[in-house]
């Protein structure tokens, strides 16, 4: 998986972790028993974006695991080359 398609799916499985916490707190009152799915369900959606983001937000060239800066990231904070075209990037540390 390309690392623009692995940052687009980390961001799609925070929101759905968003989605299922949300979600078993309103049910929560009411005395559901939806409310202990929604929380498990919103757990595994935690637990998969951080394998998510150790397997495949990887930078292509040198293999460093971008964690922080995730979203905005352009460049690899090791190897300083852009993630699409791979030039490196130019200045100082």
């Amino acid at each position: 998986m390309k690392f623009d398609k692995a940052r687009n799916f980390v961001k799609f499985l925070l929101a759905l972790c968003l989605l299922f916490g949300l979600a078993g707190i309103i049910t929560a009152d009411k005395g559901l028993a939806f409310s202990v799915y929604f929380s498990l369900a919103s757990m595994i959606c935690f637990v998969v974006t951080f394998i998510v983001i150790a397997l495949f937000c990887k930078c292509p060239y040198c293999g460093k695991v971008v964690y922080l800066g995730l979203f905005k990231a352009t460049h690899c904070p090791k190897c300083r080359r852009n993630f699409e075209t791979g030039v490196k990037k130019k200045g100082k540390r």
